[in-house]
């Protein structure tokens, strides 16, 4: 698993490119006639799933640091990206800079980025004109690279309804062999897009910029003061197992739980004036409901009703608490 981590590898599982929204972008990026980039080859898994979904092209051109089977041309891609294709289909390596730090990993010292999958998708972007990425479902909320996204789809797994517990996990495909990590699929085209189509699967969620009207206005109050002991709201942030189940609540309903200074799914917050955890919670309903959970990070695993465990950031979390701000009421 070290060695995975270290070069940011996840083998694909499931298929992806039996969607929609990707049947219509290989047309449009007509698929057929092009001879295909894959910079970060593996063992061929993204050309097998191609052919998987019916889908053909003229030939591929596969690279890798590492070639696990024949065909693939040996090269660190990273620093010496193919050149001279229009399509680019990959699953590029993920591997946080923290998580390298924290494991003695090795990590590029000539990218800013935080995350390797973000520097690779700037390669293939600065040289392909058509790309089609498979990377962290969280992408979607870091505000990259949105000029050529055309879509983005969540990659939620397909479990067997009416199944037992038992019989779910063993029929749900997840997108790798050796990870839960909630993905997604971006779709990226030559020309600027006035906007970017948002699906869970094969259903349309809505544009990013309307999902993005039902969020309240980011809010910089620091007088909201998270992992406060004392603090007079409770704050419920990550999903259960079984549901949609974050929440606000009065904290003597946290009993005698003792706050952790870097804890960020259960907390006490400090609000200097009284709140109305009803209408938070009703809030924050209306919210998940009408955004589908888009700006809430996808934690690992499913839930029971088959979504992705969803956790609530602080940024969001006091963005509605600050609604009810009694200066903002009165526009003092």
């Amino acid at each position: 698993m070290d060695k995975k981590r270290a070069n940011g590898r996840y083998y694909t599982r499931g298929n992806p490119f039996q969607l929609e929204p990707f049947q219509r972008w290989a047309e449009d990026s007509n698929l057929e006639q092009q001879i295909v980039l894959e910079p970060f080859a593996g063992a061929k898994d993204i050309a097998q799933l191609i052919n998987s979904a019916h889908l053909r092209c003229r030939d591929w051109a596969f690279y890798d640091v590492e070639p696990e089977a024949k065909g693939i041309v040996q090269r660190d891609t990273l620093t010496d990206f193919p050149k001279g294709l229009d399509v680019c289909i990959t699953n590029p390596p993920w591997l946080a800079r923290n998580s390298a730090t924290r494991r003695g990993l090795p990590f590029p010292e000539s990218t800013n980025y935080d995350d390797l999958y973000k520097y690779a998708l700037d390669q293939c972007l600065t040289y392909c004109p058509w790309v089609a990425a498979i990377i962290p479902e969280a992408f979607i909320r870091s505000g990259l690279f949105l000029q050529r996204l055309c879509d983005f789809i969540s990659l939620v797994p397909q479990a067997q309804i009416g199944t037992s517990q038992d019989n779910k996990s063993k029929n749900t495909s997840y997108m790798f062999d050796d990870t839960e990590h909630p993905v997604g699929l971006a779709l990226f085209a030559p020309k600027v897009t006035s906007n970017v189509r948002v699906w869970r699967n094969n259903q349309l969620l809505g544009k990013l910029s309307e999902l993005q009207r039902h969020l309240p206005p980011y809010s910089r109050n620091r007088s909201i003061v998270f992992n406060e002991p004392n603090g007079n709201l409770g704050l419920i942030a990550i999903d259960n197992t079984v549901d949609a189940s974050i929440r606000f609540c009065p904290p003597a309903e946290l009993g005698e739980y003792k706050v952790r200074t870097h804890c960020r799914s259960i907390t006490k917050i400090g609000v200097p004036w009284r709140v109305d955890v009803d209408m938070l919670n009703a809030r924050l309903a209306t919210i998940r409901k009408k955004t589908h959970d888009v700006f809430l990070t996808a934690f690992k695993g499913l839930r029971r009703d088959g979504h992705y465990r969803r956790r609530l950031d602080w940024a969001l979390a006091r963005a509605i608490v600050d609604i009810d701000n009694p200066q903002i009421a009165l526009n003092i």
